[in-house]
């Protein structure tokens, strides 16, 4: 009989086991920084079967891929910095097209 533990306690086990640098020996992962806190999310298995799609495709962990996507969606966006990369970017296929037709 299983007996329920408190988040106390599977905090502690996994503080104790955190390391798991060699867990995935396919790709392994230096462990850099502690990550003090876990949480827990639910998924539908279609959501959790598109996440690891995804993160597949990105050629990282499952766990990886949803705490970037998770700091990324709170990341403030630099609409100047957008707005000059963009008019950069005009500017360079304007160029681009100008040798082109140069060329043609």
């Amino acid at each position: 009989m299983t007996e329920a533990r408190s988040e106390a306690e599977l905090a502690a086990d996994y503080d104790d086991a955190r390391d798991l640098s060699e867990f995935d020996l396919e790709h392994p992962e230096p462990v850099t920084v502690r990550r003090a806190v876990t949480i827990s999310v639910r998924f539908s298995e279609d959501e959790i079967s598109e996440l690891r799609e995804r993160a597949e495709a990105a050629g990282v962990k499952v766990t990886s891929f949803i705490r970037t996507a998770a700091l990324e969606a709170t990341a403030p966006v630099d609409r100047a910095a957008l707005t000059a990369l963009a008019r950069g970017l005009e500017k360079d296929v304007h160029r681009v097209v100008e040798l082109v037709a140069r060329t043609s």
